[in-house]
């Protein structure tokens, strides 16, 4: 018996279930419906159940007499399909396994090529991954232009390639240069974006996405035709079809991945090659040699990292959606610097009404041009429309007054970090006609939420959501929560952080929270190096070598001096044992060098001048074992001193935390994954050695010890 069910009562063979393909027999048109899941199915995935679903109902189809064509869309709006089951890719540690689900999804998909009749893909909602490499195997696609459409290849994310025929098809389609853009970044697009790419063909609103579908294989079926006549025109021809063109293309390819991030990645050249394979492979050889290497990248540790890090994020996002969450609908930002400026912005791109103050008119001019700036390009991109681009400036009001805040959900300030003057703040705001059930919230990296909340009426409501610079940009959000702050602020601070596009990790109220209380040590002890001798840029190449996306002494230039030594000393007053602010940053602040934003830091000609004072003695350049082991060892220890003083509850929360907020390497699978590769026996080893020979800050604390001791 079929796994495959149908729409219609009278042909339905067994009760509608989910997990499996429901199909509509053909009407009095000769047109058939497949639905890719149930109405009740909220995500579709490519199980192998649904997958065999999938087969059976081709298989029914082909016997059809009476078949005019197919129209291939989702159980219900809003919903295509998801791509294969990440969980599926997660158990699989076998080539040989990785290689024949490959070959089972190519041989699937392969059945709608062969249909003798036009099969139409009706996009809506997420169409990424096999969902994408589904509708490529169908003749025409059709997208619905609603926000929840999202089209997209992004399988490098998780650390393997296409496997259902996408890196054979997507370029044979649009070309090799707008195939490998897709495919090498994982980008998704928006409806218009990808019609313009050529990925689809045709873009409708939502109510008229059925309706166009049956117009599309109607048009094909009059003319006696299974596809429209397609062909590479251009600069795609040439640079697809032609060898010397096209290898000048492989070639630059080649020369950008190994010099960016996509170096410690295995997924991106193998799916260069496959690309490069659809214009150079005859038959069956590109499609088998594209399931290898999905059976080779599916078993790596790179991507098991990867998956881990995908359920990671994805179990952030959950947290939202806990018990007595509200959604924000209205804020107020108080501070127009850098960080203000940015989260109102994101505040007022999400729909969330946003009033922003500052004293300084320059500051607010500032803010909206940087929402201009940051819409413009989206707009350009295409990934936003331009009537959505107005009505997100719309949405960010700027004053010089607070004004009265009866109606403001959130309070938000982000300004000097100075205890005092934020206590200060949240009792004016209270004043001016804050809303009992409102969050006070302080974007502070370092100082206490519980003494922010002291003496204010309902302290259950204050609590920290410190984002990280540039907001815009940096995923994580950590939600700093005191002993007063209640449940309900919490799942209310995280459903907003998830709706600004951010991952909540909540953190116990501590002195420098999780990732600057992990920085710390590790730009401690960068300064320190740098005092010995080390040369800015060798250290930051050293550093970029292990998988860091920024250098430390880049890092402390865009951080600013000045903050670095605020952090510093809030830091060494609650950890002096180990957390003393090298001399190195109050040097710097004091010679005027902040960093980029004073024109230059350590890396420019007035840093190193002050560095060549400060040095003694016989300059020492570390190799990069050393290196590893100062910089990047203390911050293991750290991160396993904050789990066993419970800033976080698992090792999970640690590995989210810093890939997200300081970008430890993803490929790692987090600071936990990284140190258990190492041997947590021997980074102990090191650190003990490391104490002897420079001092206590290296001796490794019990969070660390402890789980050695405890290993079996």
């Amino acid at each position: 018996m079929t796994t495959a069910t149908t729409d219609q009562t009278v042909s339905t063979r067994e009760p509608r279930t989910e997990g499996v393909v429901h199909l509509s027999p053909p009407d009095s048109d000769g047109i058939a419906v497949l639905r890719l899941g149930a109405p009740s199915e909220k995500v579709v995935t490519f199980t192998e159940r649904r997958l065999h679903s999938l087969r059976d109902a081709l298989q029914g189809l082909r016997e059809h007499g009476g078949l005019r064509g197919l129209v291939v869309t989702g159980p219900a709006p809003d919903m295509f399909a998801a791509g294969a089951d990440i969980s599926l890719i997660e158990a699989i540690s076998d080539r040989a396994e990785g290689e024949a689900a490959a070959r089972l999804g190519q041989s699937i998909f392969a059945m709608f090529e062969l249909l003798r009749v036009p099969v139409v893909a009706a996009i809506e909602g997420p169409c990424l991954g096999g969902g994408l490499e589904l509708a490529l195997s169908c003749d025409v696609r059709v997208a619905s232009d609603t926000p929840t459409t999202s089209i997209g290849l992004p399988e490098v994310k998780l650390g393997i390639v296409p496997g259902f025929g996408g890196t054979q098809r997507l370029p044979r389609l649009v070309g090799l240069p707008k195939a490998l853009d897709l495919i090498l970044q994982g980008k998704m697009l928006r409806p218009a974006a990808a019609r313009r790419a050529g990925v689809v063909d045709r873009v409708v609103p939502p109510q008229r996405l059925l309706r166009a579908a049956r117009e599309e294989v109607v048009h094909l079926a009059q003319h006696g035709a299974k596809r429209p006549r397609r062909r590479l025109r251009g600069a795609a021809y040439w640079l697809s079809r032609c060898a010397p063109l096209r290898g000048m293309v492989q070639r630059r390819v080649q020369k950008t991945l190994a010099r960016g991030p996509a170096r410690f990645y295995p997924a991106p050249p193998r799916a260069l090659e496959l690309c490069i394979r659809a214009f150079t492979e005859s038959g069956d050889a590109g499609f088998q040699a594209e399931a290898r290497a999905l059976g080779e990248l599916i078993a790596t540790p790179t991507c098991k990292a990867l998956v881990r890090l995908f359920f990671l994020t994805e179990r952030a996002k959950r947290l939202g959606k806990a018990d007595g969450s509200r959604a924000v609908h209205s804020a107020f930002v108080l501070g127009a610097g850098a960080m203000g400026a940015g989260i109102a912005g994101l505040l007022a791109g999400k729909g969330i009404r946003a009033r922003l103050c500052d004293l300084s008119s320059a500051a607010l001019a500032a803010a909206k041009g940087r929402l201009q700036k940051s819409l413009d390009k989206r707009v350009r991109r295409r990934s936003l429309g331009r009537h959505e681009a107005r009505a997100a400036q719309d949405g960010l009001a700027v004053a010089s007054e607070w004004g009265r805040l009866e109606r403001t959900e959130l309070f938000l300030e982000a300004v000097v970090e100075d205890l005092e003057v934020k206590r200060k703040l949240f009792t004016q705001a209270i004043g001016r006609g804050l809303p009992e059930d409102a969050v006070l919230a302080s974007n502070t990296s370092s100082l206490p939420i519980d003494a922010m909340a002291e003496g204010l009426p309902n302290p259950a409501r204050v609590i920290g959501m410190h984002f990280f610079n540039p907001p815009e940009k940096m995923p994580l959000v950590e939600v700093i929560v005191g002993p007063r702050t209640s449940a309900e602020t919490v799942a209310t601070t995280c459903r907003l952080a998830v709706k600004l596009g951010k991952f909540p990790v909540v953190v116990k109220d501590s002195p420098g929270f999780l990732v600057n209380r992990c920085l710390a040590p590790y730009l401690n002890e960068a300064a320190r190096i740098l005092l010995e001798g080390c040369d800015p840029s060798e250290l930051d190449r050293a550093m970029l070598e292990f998988g860091l996306p920024m250098g430390p002494a880049r890092l402390m230039d865009e951080v600013g001096f000045d903050v670095a030594l605020k952090v510093s000393e809030v830091m060494s007053a609650a950890f002096p044992e180990r957390m003393q602010p090298c001399p190195l940053f109050a040097a710097m602040v004091e010679a005027g060098h902040l960093g980029a934003k004073s024109g230059g830091g350590i890396l420019a000609a007035g840093g190193r001048a002050v560095l060549r004072r400060l040095r003694q003695g016989t300059p020492h350049q570390p190799d990069r074992e050393e290196l590893i082991a100062r910089l990047i060892y203390p911050m293991v220890d750290e991160a396993y001193r904050c789990l066993e003083d419970g800033l976080v509850e698992s090792e999970d929360d640690l590995d989210l935390g810093l890939v997200m907020g300081m970008g430890f390497p993803p490929f790692t699978g987090g600071i936990s994954r990284y140190a258990r590769s190492v041997g947590l026996g021997a980074i102990v080893e090191r650190l003990r050695d490391l104490a002897v020979r420079h001092g206590p800050r290296f001796a490794p604390g019990a969070g660390l010890t402890g789980r050695v001791e405890k290993a079996p």
